[in-house]
């Protein structure tokens, strides 16, 4: 793996005289080349104004546009807190799926720092026809979780036609949980008319393991990975990154495995065969934070790691935020994720905090 190129999609041009923070970055590319990048833009990394804005590169990700609104909210009854990451269809159709809070009371912050609770959100989709310049009223899909669910992943069309997204379940704002801790798989069968959420992807023995920010790929053999940042929630303790695989189009899923690998945000990506590219951001527990890249090898059932690579590292020291709760004090990087180009190059994305800025950047990586 070598880095080629790198690029910022989204920093603050005027700090001096508006705040605003770039995170959650993900691309698609279309038929004719162009990349679309969706994000988010607010006056802080839990504002109540953050919503998500769209880019686009035509240079294979070495340049990239300027960012403008997905979304018309004028018509908002209360605030809303949304973002979406895209998938594309051909021709000039895209999907998108996301997860939107509502914040009625703009002194809130998404995340309780007491209990590590969230405010109340949904899982939406959106859909565009004409290459993303247009969007369409927000449809939303039903779970286990109601309205405390993370839906952090793009949706994955499977070989045989089938939608799938993953999902988890958030603490309600007083701490408790409205359905058990697990990850679930949003399944659609008629391309997003109406979905089930039936199949567990991650559940461990014990019933306190976070699958925060899930990401899944499908293999050419058909065989679907899912990969998961998992934590203790009573003890607090970090654990490895855990994978999961189903062979029947993601209808049931083994047992969680252990990566080896101690990280948190993380994410899967395709490269040709049964290998993937596994991106960790590895924010503690080491002396060199930052994300990391690892070839993958699972022909044999196992994750067999062939190569690692420090592909991105802060330059700043990774400081606990005592604001936030536990779980997510030390997000000043993350969200790693990437998307195998026609060129056969890889494009990765994240966000990183640098001088009081959330900025988004991607990376161009040779394989």
């Amino acid at each position: 793996m070598k880095v080629i190129s790198t690029a910022i999609i989204y920093e603050n041009p005027l700090p001096h005289l508006r705040s605003r923070q770039s995170t959650f970055a993900f691309p698609v590319q279309m038929d004719n080349g162009k990349i679309l990048c969706t994000h988010v833009i607010g006056e802080a990394f839990e504002s109540v104004d953050g919503t998500s804005y769209i880019c686009e590169s035509n240079d294979g990700g070495l340049t990239w546009s300027e960012s403008k609104p997905m979304f018309d909210k004028s018509n908002e009854n209360i605030p809303v807190t949304d973002n979406i990451k895209l998938t594309y269809l051909g021709g000039e159709n895209l999907v998108g799926i996301g997860y939107k809070f509502a914040r009625p009371n703009p002194d809130l912050p998404l995340g309780n720092a007491e209990t590590g609770g969230l405010l109340d959100d949904c899982v939406y989709i959106s859909r565009s026809f004409d290459g993303g310049k247009t969007w369409e009223k927000h449809e939303t899909v039903n779970n286990a979780w109601g309205p405390h669910t993370e839906a952090s992943a793009p949706i994955t069309v499977l070989k045989n036609g089938d939608w799938i997204s993953p999902i988890t379940g958030f603490p309600a704002w007083d701490g408790k949980m409205t359905s058990r801790v697990c990850g679930r798989i949003l399944h659609s069968t008629d391309k997003g008319k109406t979905w089930d959420d039936d199949t567990i992807c991650f559940e461990f023995p014990q019933d306190n393991v976070t699958c925060y920010e899930q990401r899944l790929c499908q293999l050419e053999s058909g065989r679907v990975v899912a990969i998961s940042w998992n934590e203790d929630m009573k003890t607090g303790a970090r654990m490895n990154n855990h994978f999961s695989y189903s062979d029947d189009n993601a209808r049931t899923f083994s047992k969680p495995i252990d990566t080896s690998v101690r990280g948190q945000a993380s994410s899967v990506c395709a490269i040709g065969g049964e290998r993937l590219l596994a991106l960790h951001a590895k924010r503690r527990d080491t002396d060199e934070p930052g994300i990391y890249g690892y070839i993958v090898n699972l022909e044999n059932g196992k994750w067999n790691i062939e190569e690692e690579k420090l592909l991105w590292q802060p330059d700043t020291p990774v400081l606990r935020n005592k604001a936030m709760a536990e779980v997510f004090a030390f997000l000043k990087f993350g969200q790693p994720g990437a998307i195998k180009l026609k060129n056969g190059k890889i494009l990765m994305t994240h966000w990183f905090a640098e001088d009081g800025q959330y900025k988004t950047m991607s990376s161009l990586i040779e394989l």
